[in-house]
């Protein structure tokens, strides 16, 4: 995961190539659930133990990352993937169907040994992230659970390192109560030996971790000196710096180092049998306690289920998003359309490409045009039309719309610089009631750097006009009357074949929409229970210095009386322990889930179950003992 001298400063262009790596098409595959540590913040803990997937099936899995999902970086996971008896081969195999880069993420215990570590090497491995968790043999021992840890681990690292044609080297920490003080000696320690390349995790609150979480989990606030000492490492040539579930507020000042969002999306590819479950049945999710939700890095998401589901449930819905204002992809749209929707939303080029399309008595439309032009008469009601250049704003602001229309323009950098040289028309729509401005999100930083205003906040202060305003905080437009926007479902977030959401296009939409962060300086505003703070991709890409928490005056007040017009009760997520939901309604024509998916890994557990009980009762009866798939001995013969 290296990245090149010109993405180690803090700038836009840095940022940029860091996200583009980070995005480079990869495929994580498990190979055992065996390990040969104990680590007291072990996240898989919980899962079925010494599992030992056959060959078969990693091959497979391998195999689906190239020609599914067109990686061309495969990371052979475990527990700890070097005690499977097929490793090498699975390494080979990798390189062979045309993976350019075999990562392994590892505790380093084999690697020790020389003939196994050149081996590997001959086989074709690539990358080793090696995990050291202390600076001394006492406290990486003790975080490991595992004598004789520390000395192993820096043996091969050192190996690692010193191999001429050796692999890229990294280091990973998961920072915990018990290292974070010393975290600035752990990274001293590796790049004494030659690291240059840091993944720091933060303890999150799964299997051992959660377990053991008096130990684990610590307060940022506390360790800022040490924690921002060694983040400060990424600003030299020398080094490059991750971080991994690290909380955003903590990173002001320092943007750079805020996780590419997509991370998420690995997170909940984690859990997609439990949110699967959740989505389809209400099955609560294994994991969702109050005390755990406050320390995990997924409870964004986990607040845009819960906030999807009710608003399928409660009709709330607004806005249907179809891929092409074709008669087909109308033609498919759920008949009637489901869960209060009320508007098709359309992309085209041109007008007159309207009027080859059919929309059902009672549908308005939110249409974007790639060109403005005049508005005709005849448009279906309510119609919002969406100006996102300087030429829309030219063409519709402050001309008399027809009854049931309305324009909501977007806030970007064609469109900021137009309304303020063009006040008046703005002034003029915005009494005729027909004007809304908006703050797009974007799934990708790179649409944020190069759309989003610097500064919002200034933008209305020389505005200076009450005008309807969404996907900002108070903070981002004053003086301005904060409203909701309008609720959007892609036809794209439905499996064609369930008239279920799917679980990718979801985690992708909270991703691009609903993911959003606020300062720690936040927790002093007033509007901090009813506000959400800034997208994600607008705070990397302009800095939590966006947020300003409100102080007291008329401005302040007369902010506060919208914004408990929006939200009259403070919005409450699953780190207030909100409960869980029942299953939302599917499309219209689609029956219920008639049950619970089952998690492989639990069917694992299940035939792990009967198995021992059929050995058992053999050994009792004096017969032959049935070979066991999952283990170690036959695991590379299946």
């Amino acid at each position: 995961m290296t990245v090149p001298p010109s993405a180690r400063m803090p700038n836009a262009a840095a940022m940029l190539e860091r996200e583009s790596i980070a995005n480079r098409r990869k495929h994580w595959v498990r190979a055992v659930t065996a390990c040969n540590s104990k680590c007291l913040f072990c996240l898989d803990a919980d899962t079925p133990r010494n599992v030992y997937l056959p060959e078969s099936e990693v091959k497979a899995d391998l195999l689906r990352g190239r020609e599914e999902l067109k990686a061309d970086k495969v990371i052979i996971s475990g527990g700890e993937a070097s005690l499977h008896p097929s490793f090498l081969e699975f390494i080979r195999y990798a390189k062979s169907i045309g993976y350019d880069r075999v990562q392994t993420v590892t505790n380093g215990y084999r690697y020790a040994d020389p003939d196994y570590y050149r081996a590997c090497m001959d086989a074709g491995l690539g990358e080793i992230t090696f995990s050291l968790h202390g600076h001394t043999a006492e406290l990486h021992n003790h975080l490991t659970q595992t004598p004789g840890a520390f000395k192993r681990i820096m043996k091969s690292l050192i190996r690692a390192i010193r191999d001429p044609r050796g692999p890229i080297v990294n280091v990973d920490v998961v920072i915990n109560k018990q290292n974070v003080g010393v975290l600035d000696k752990i990274v001293e320690l590796a790049i004494s030996v030659g690291v240059t390349e840091f993944d720091l995790l933060h303890v999150i609150p799964q299997s051992n971790a959660y377990d053991n979480r008096h130990e684990m989990f610590y307060d940022p606030e506390e360790y800022l000196p040490v924690l921002h000492k060694v983040f400060r490492l990424n600003r030299h040539p020398r080094f490059v710096i991750w971080t991994n579930r690290f909380p955003v507020p903590w990173l002001e000042g320092m943007e750079d180092l805020i996780q590419d969002p997509h991370k998420m999306l690995d997170e909940v590819n984690g859990r997609r049998f439990m949110v699967r479950n959740y989505l389809d049945t209400g099955r609560k999710l294994d994991c969702r306690e109050s005390e755990r939700c406050p320390h995990c890095f997924i409870a964004p998401f986990c607040d845009t289920m819960d906030r999807t589901i009710d608003a399928q449930s409660r009709n709330a819905f607004d806005v249907w998003t179809l891929p092409d204002g074709s008669p087909e992809s109308i033609a498919a749209a759920p008949t009637p359309l489901p869960f209060g929707i009320t508007r098709f939303g359309l992309s085209l080029d041109q007008w007159h490409e309207l009027a080859h399309v059919t929309v059902p008595n009672g549908v308005g439309l939110e249409l974007t045009l790639a060109q403005p032009g005049p508005i005709p008469s005849g448009l279906p009601t309510p119609t919002t039309l969406v100006a996102d250049t300087a030429d829309h704003c030219a063409a519709w602001l402050g001309e008399a719309l027809p009854s049931g229309i309305d324009i909501v323009v977007h806030l970007n950098q064609s469109t900021a610089p137009w309304m303020l040289e063009h006040r008046d028309r703005v002034v003029q729509a915005n009494e005729a009631g027909h004007l809304r401005i908006h703050q797009p999100s974007f799934e990708h930083m790179r649409s944020a750097v190069g759309t989003d205003i610097h500064d919002p906040a200034e933008f209305f202060s020389r505005l200076d006009l009450s005008v309807p305003v969404s996907g900002l905080p108070v903070c981002g437009a004053p003086g301005a009357a904060v409203v909701p926007d309008l609720r959007r479902l892609s036809a794209d977030m439905f499996d064609p074949e369930t008239g279920r959401i799917r679980i990718k296009a979801l985690a992708r939409a909270h991703v691009s929409t609903w993911y959003r962060s606020k300062s720690v300086r936040c927790k002093r505003c007033p509007a901090t229970d009813r506000c959400g703070g800034f997208h994600i991709n607008q705070i990397r890409s302009r800095g939590l210095q966006l947020c300003r928490p409100l102080v007291a005056g008329p401005a302040t007040d007369s902010a506060m009386r919208h914004l408990h017009r929006m939200h009259p009760e403070p919005i409450r997520g699953v780190t207030e322990g909100t409960p869980h939901r029942a299953a939302a309604p599917s499309l219209p024509g689609f029956a219920m889930p008639a049950a619970p998916v089952t998690d492989p890994l639990s069917a694992v557990a299940q035939k792990l179950r009967a198995r021992r009980e059929a050995r058992a009762k053999a050994r009792a009866a004096g017969t032959s003992v049935p070979a066991n798939p999952y283990s170690a001995r036959t695991a590379s013969k299946t």
